[in-house]
C-alpha cells in the first residue's frame, strides 16, 4: 500500500487539532511510522498488567477493548465484556497506559481484517524530544478521545433502538463487519437477541454482518 493512499488522511487528522505543528513535523513523523500491516485474524496487542507500547492509525478496521469475567454460578466459563471500540479516522491508543506508561486494566485486540499503521512509544518520545509540540498534540488527542467516551456513555443511556442507531452513526455501519454482534450488543448494553430483533425490525441486512 503506497504512502499516498493513507498518509495524507493521517496528516490531515493530526494537523486538524488546535496545536500548531512546525513545518518539519511531516518529514520527521513519517519515518517513525511502521508500514501498513494487515491482520488476517483477531490479534491481541495488550493484556491487563502490561504497558502499551504502540498507538495505531486505522486505515481500515477497528481495535476492541474488553475485560474478562466469569458469570455467576459458573466457575469454568470465561466471557468478554466489550468496554471500548476505536473510532474510524482517529488515532487509537490505550491512552493512560501509552501516555503514562502505566499498566493496562484491559485486553485490547485488533479485529480481523483490519489494516493498521503503528507508532511506537519509543518513536513518540524521540519525536517529542525533537519537537515538544508533539507532547501537546498527544494531550489534545487524548482529550478528544475522552469526549468520544462521553458520547458513548450517552449512547448507552438511550432506549435500545435509539442506542443502536447512535452506535452506527458514531462508529459507521462498517463496524458490524469487523466486530461480532454479541460484542456490539454488550457494548451498547443489551443482549444479542435484543439487538438481532432491533436489526430485523429496522430492515438491517446481514450480508456484511460478521459471523
Amino acid at each position: 500500500m503506497n504512502k499516498e493512499e493513507w498518509y495524507p488522511q493521517l496528516l490531515k487528522y493530526l494537523l486538524g487539532f488546535e496545536q500548531k505543528m512546525p513545518a518539519e513535523f511531516d518529514g520527521l513523523l513519517f519515518p517513525k511510522l511502521t508500514l501498513p500491516v494487515y491482520y488476517p485474524e483477531d490479534t491481541l496487542i495488550l493484556k491487563p498488567n502490561e504497558i502499551a507500547s504502540w498507538a495505531y492509525w486505522p486505515i481500515t478496521g477497528f481495535t476492541r477493548t474488553y475485560e474478562e469475567y466469569k458469570p455467576e454460578n459458573d466457575s469454568e466459563t470465561v466471557k468478554q465484556k466489550t468496554v471500548g471500540i476505536s473510532v474510524p479516522g482517529k488515532v487509537t491508543l490505550p491512552a493512560n497506559s501509552f501516555m503514562n506508561q502505566s499498566k493496562s486494566e484491559y485486553f485490547v485486540e485488533i479485529t480481523k481484517g483490519s489494516t493498521m499503521v503503528g507508532f511506537s512509544y519509543g518513536a513518540f518520545k524521540d519525536l517529542g524530544t525533537q519537537m515538544p509540540e508533539v507532547f501537546m498534540l498527544a494531550s489534545q488527542i487524548v482529550t478528544k478521545e475522552n469526549e468520544d467516551r462521553e458520547i458513548e456513555r450517552k449512547m448507552r443511556a438511550l432506549d435500545r433502538t435509539q442506542g443502536y442507531q447512535a452506535f452506527l452513526k458514531h462508529f459507521g455501519p462498517e463496524v458490524e463487519s469487523f466486530i461480532f454482534q454479541m460484542h456490539i450488543a454488550g457494548f451498547i448494553g443489551m443482549s444479542p437477541e435484543t439487538l438481532s430483533r432491533i436489526r430485523t425490525a429496522g430492515g438491517h441486512g446481514d450480508e456484511y454482518l460478521r459471523k
